[in-house]
C-alpha cells in the first residue's frame, strides 16, 4: 500500500505553483475588468465633481528668540542643558499662534466669516473677491446662527433671494444697496463696481458666526517649526480659494504683529506705572530712614562715631595716668606727714617734696631745714637754755605746724583731683562700653538706608529703560519673510487617486477570490485532499454537462472516457491485500457526489475490452443506475435473490446491447430495512455465484456517511473506491474518510475525484493537459475554451 500510495499521490502533495496561483486569479479576468472599470469610473467621477483645494503658505521669523553672541558663548559653556532654550520658546510661540481670540480678531476685522459661492450644475465654487456682490450685515438678531441665501436673476437693479429650508423654501425680491429683512435680521447687498450680471448665474452667500468661522479656519491651518536650528515658523492653510488662503495668512501675521506690539506697549505702560508707584512708596521709606538716622545721632550725641570713640579712649587713658600720679603724690604726702609726726622727727632734716608741686609746701620745708641747720650750729656753742636755741625751736614748731597744714591742704587738693579724674574715667568707660550697641544700631539704620536708596536708584534706572523701550515698541518681534504664496490644487491628488483606484480595482477581485476560497467549505483541488488524507487518489473524472449524464460516457474518445480508462489502468496497478481485484466497491459520503455515475462508467470501461463485468445496484435505499441509463425493466433484482425468492442469478440481470459483456443487476423491490437484509447469509452465496461468472464485480452502494450498508458489503470487496465530488463534498467530511481509512473499515481504499472542472477559476489544474481530446470537444465548448487560460 505504501508503494501504491506513492504512485497515485505523488503529485497531490505539492501545493500550487506561482504560475498556477496567477492563473487561478487571472481566470477571473472579467471580474478584474469590471472592478477596474467601476473603481476608475468612481475615481474619475470623484475628481470631476470634487471641489479642488489649494495650499497657501508663509514664513515668520521670530526675532526675539535669536540669542546674542554672548548668550551663545554662555550656551557653549553650559552645554546641552541650555541648547533646547530656543526650541522651548518656539513651542510657546506655536501655542500662542493657535490662540482662538487671535483668529477671531482676524476673522472679525477682515470679514472672513462671509463667503460667496457660484452655484454650478454639480460644483459649488468659492469666488471670494471675484464675486460680483457683497453682503453687508446691518442688524443681526441672532449672532450664533448661520445665515445663508441664494441670489439669482441678478441685474443692474437687484434680483431674487431664495432662503429658508428645503421643506419650506422662501424668496423675496431685493434692490441693490437697500436693506432687506430675513427672520428679523437686516442685511444689505451691494454690487461690486464694474460687475456684470448674467440672469443664468446663481450665487450663494453664507454668513457664519465669528467663533464658528475662526474655528473652521483654524482647523484648516497648520503651524510648524521650519527647522530645529532656526527660529522660523511655517504657516500653511488648505482651502478652496487660494487667494482667500493667502489673504487669511497675511492678515493673520499682521494681526499677530499688532497683537505683539500692543502687548509690548501695554507691558511698558504697566511697568512704568508700577515703577512710579513704587518710587513714591520707596521715597517715603527712604525719607523715614534718613529721619530715623538723624534722630538717633542727635539723641545719642553722635557726630562721628570713629573720632568720638578715639577721643573717649584717649581721655580714659589720660585720666588713668593722672590718677596714678595723684596716687603717687598722696603717698608722698602721707610719707611727709609720717616723717614730721614721728618720734625722732625734731632733729632731722626734711627731704624735698619729691614731686609735690606745691610752692608753699616747698618754701616751708626749705625754711624748716634752714632752721634745723641753724639750731644744729647754735647748739654746738650755746647752752640748752639759750635764748637763741629757744627762739629757733619756737620757729621750728611754727614752721612744722605750717608744713603739716600745707600737707593737709595738698591731700585735700589731691583727693579733689582724684575724684574728678575718676568721674571722667567712668564717663569715658561708659561711653566706650555703649559703642558696640550704638554701632550696631547705626549699622542697621544705615543698611536699611542703603537698601532703600539702592532700590530707589534701581527703579529710577528701570523707569528710564522702560521709557526708552516704549519708544521702540512700534516694531514687532516677528517678521514675515515673504507675503503668503499659494500653489495647487493639492487635493484631490488625481495621480494618487487614479493609482489607488487602479490598485483597489485589482485588490477587490483578488480579495473576493481569496475570501471565497477561505470561506469555501467544499473540496476544490487535490491539494485540499492531500493535506488531510493519506489515501491515494486513483484518478480524476472531469465535468460532464448535465444533459450528457444519461447513458454511458466511456463509449467514445472524449476526455471523460479517457479518464475512466486511466482509472482502469490504475486499478490494474493497485496491489490488493488478498491479491484479488475482482470485487470493487464504490461509495461516497453523501448522495449527489456521483458514485452511481462512477460505478456505471467504471463497469462499462472494464467491460468494453470484452471482460465479463457485473454491475450491482446495491443502493437498496435509493437505487439510481437504471434511472441514469434510462432503462426500464421487470427483472426481479438483487433483493429477490437475497430473500430466497430466486436462486438463479441469470434471472436477475439486464444485458446491455452496446456492451454485451456488461450485466446490470438492479436492486429489485426496495425492502423495509435494507441493513437487516444485507446481513442475510444469502448475500455471501450471491457473491460466490457472481465470482464464478464474472471477472469484475462493481458494487454501487449507499453513501457511507449516511448508512452502514457499504461497510457490510465491504466485507466482500477486494478494492474500495471512495468518490469525492469537487465543489460538493465538504472538507469536514475528509476527517470521516480518514477515519475509515485509518481503521480499515473499507479494504484497499482509494479515492476518485469526480466532476472536476480544471483551470484557475476552479482552483484545480489536473495533469497532462488536453492531449488527444481537442478534436472531440463540441463546437459550443470550443467557443468557450477559446477564452479560457487552462
Amino acid at each position: 500500500m505504501d508503494e501504491e500510495k506513492d504512485l497515485f499521490s505523488e503529485k497531490t502533495s505539492k501545493g500550487l505553483s506561482i504560475k498556477e496561483i496567477a492563473l487561478k486569479y487571472l481566470s477571473h479576468y472579467p471580474l478584474f475588468i469590471i472592478s477596474l472599470v467601476v473603481c476608475l469610473g468612481v475615481a474619475f467621477l470623484y475628481l470631476r465633481y470634487t471641489v479642488p483645494k489649494y495650499k497657501a503658505s508663509t514664513l515668520i521669523m521670530v526675532k526675539g528668540n535669536q540669542p546674542s553672541a554672548s548668550q551663545q558663548q554662555v550656551n557653549d559653556l553650559v552645554g546641552a542643558a541650555m541648547s533646547s532654550q530656543l526650541q522651548g520658546n518656539l513651542n510657546n510661540e506655536l501655542i500662542s499662534l493657535r490662540s482662538t481670540s487671535l483668529m477671531q480678531k482676524v476673522v472679525s476685522k477682515n470679514g472672513f466669516n462671509i463667503s460667496y459661492y457660484h452655484l454650478g450644475k454639480f460644483l459649488k465654487t468659492d469666488l471670494y473677491l471675484d464675486a460680483p456682490l457683497r453682503l453687508i450685515p446691518s442688524n443681526i438678531l441672532d449672532s450664533l446662527k448661520t445665515f445663508e441665501i441664494t441670489t439669482k436673476k441678478l441685474n443692474n437693479v437687484g434680483g431674487i433671494i431664495d432662503y429658508g429650508t428645503v421643506d419650506e423654501p422662501k424668496s423675496l425680491t431685493f434692490r441693490w444697496n437697500k436693506t432687506f429683512t430675513i427672520n428679523g435680521s437686516s442685511y444689505i447687498l451691494s454690487p461690486v463696481a464694474g460687475a456684470t450680471f448674467d440672469l443664468k448665474n446663481s450665487y450663494s452667500v453664507r454668513w457664519v458666526p465669528i467663533w464658528a468661522a475662526s474655528s473652521e479656519i483654524s482647523s484648516k491651518m497648520g503651524i510648524s517649526i521650519l527647522s530645529e536650528k532656526s527660529s522660523i515658523l511655517q504657516l500653511e492653510i488648505l482651502i478652496e480659494n487660494v487667494t482667500r488662503g493667502k489673504d487669511i495668512l497675511n492678515a493673520f501675521v499682521k494681526e499677530y504683529d499688532l497683537s505683539d506690539i500692543e502687548d509690548r506697549n501695554l507691558l511698558s505702560q504697566s511697568t512704568i506705572r508700577f515703577i512710579n508707584e513704587r518710587l513714591g512708596l520707596i521715597a517715603g521709606e527712604l525719607s523715614g530712614v534718613e529721619g530715623n538716622l538723624e534722630n538717633y545721632q542727635s539723641s545719642n550725641q553722635i557726630i562721628d562715631m570713629g573720632a568720638q570713640s578715639g577721643q573717649a579712649f584717649g581721655n580714659s587713658n589720660d585720666a588713668s595716668q593722672s590718677l596714678q600720679t595723684i596716687n603717687v603724690k598722696q603717698n608722698i604726702a602721707k610719707m611727709l606727714t609720717g616723717y614730721f609726726t614721728g618720734p625722732d622727727a625734731d632733729d632731722k632734716l626734711v627731704p624735698s617734696t619729691m614731686g609735690l608741686d606745691d610752692p608753699t609746701l616747698s618754701a616751708l620745708i626749705s625754711s624748716y631745714n634752714e632752721l634745723q641747720l641753724k639750731r644744729q650750729k647754735e647748739s654746738a656753742f650755746a647752752t640748752k637754755n639759750s635764748i637763741t636755741l629757744k627762739d629757733i625751736n619756737n620757729q621750728l614748731v611754727d614752721v612744722k605746724g605750717s608744713i603739716l597744714e600745707a600737707i593737709n591742704n595738698v591731700n585735700k587738693n589731691l583727693r579733689l583731683q582724684e575724684s574728678s579724674f575718676q568721674q571722667q574715667n567712668s564717663q569715658n568707660k561708659r561711653f566706650l562700653s555703649s559703642l558696640p550697641r550704638k554701632e550696631r544700631m547705626m549699622q542697621e539704620i544705615k543698611r536699611k538706608q542703603s537698601i532703600t536708596e539702592g532700590l530707589y536708584l534701581y527703579l529710577l534706572q528701570k523707569r528710564e529703560e522702560s521709557a526708552i523701550t516704549s519708544t521702540s515698541a512700534s516694531l514687532s518681534n516677528y517678521k514675515q519673510i515673504d507675503p503668503a504664496w499659494g500653489y495647487g490644487p493639492v487635493e484631490p491628488n488625481s495621480t494618487n487617486i487614479k493609482l489607488y483606484a487602479g490598485l483597489l480595482g485589482l485588490l477587490l477581485p483578488i480579495g473576493f477570490v481569496y475570501l471565497r476560497d477561505m470561506m469555501n467549505d467544499k473540496i476544490t483541488s487535490r491539494d485540499d485532499i492531500s493535506k488531510k488524507l493519506p489515501v491515494p487518489v486513483l484518478g480524476d473524472i472531469g465535468h460532464e454537462m448535465k444533459g450528457k449524464l444519461q447513458g454511458f460516457s466511456v463509449t467514445g474518445r472524449d476526455i471523460i472516457a479517457e479518464q475512466f480508462r486511466i482509472i482502469r489502468t490504475a486499478l490494474s496497478l493497485m496491489k490488493s491485500s488478498n491479491k484479488q481485484k475482482q470485487v470493487i466497491l464504490v461509495t461516497s459520503s453523501a448522495g449527489g457526489e456521483g458514485k452511481s455515475f462512477v460505478s456505471t462508467n467504471l463497469a462499462a470501461v472494464l467491460a468494453i475490452p470484452g471482460r465479463k463485468v457485473a454491475l450491482l445496484e446495491f443502493d437498496l435505499r435509493k437505487p439510481g443506475i437504471l434511472k441514469t441509463l434510462n432503462i426500464e425493466s421487470n427483472v426481479p433484482g438483487i433483493t429477490t435473490f437475497i430473500k430466497g425468492k430466486s436462486n438463479n442469478i441469470s434471472e436477475l440481470y439486464i444485458e446491455i446491447e452496446e456492451i454485451p459483456s456488461l450485466h446490470i443487476y438492479p436492486s429489485g423491490p426496495i425492502p423495509g430495512n435494507p441493513g437487516d437484509l444485507l446481513i442475510n447469509e444469502r448475500v455471501e452465496k450471491f457473491f460466490e455465484a457472481l465470482k464464478k461468472e464474472y471477472e469484475y464485480i462493481i458494487i454501487d452502494t449507499a453513501p457511507a456517511g449516511l448508512v452502514s450498508d457499504c461497510f457490510i458489503l465491504g466485507e466482500y470487496a477486494d478494492i474500495s473506491l471512495y468518490v469525492i465530488r469537487q465543489r460538493v463534498t465538504l472538507k469536514k467530511q475528509l476527517d470521516f474518510i480518514n477515519d475509515i481509512f485509518r481503521t480499515g473499515k473499507l479494504r484497499n481504499m482509494a479515492l476518485v475525484l469526480n466532476d472536476v472542472k480544471t483551470g484557475g477559476k476552479y482552483g484545480y489544474y489536473g495533469y497532462g493537459g488536453g492531449y488527444g481530446y481537442e478534436s472531440y470537444i463540441e463546437p459550443e465548448k470550443k467557443k468557450k475554451r477559446k477564452f479560457s487560460l487552462t
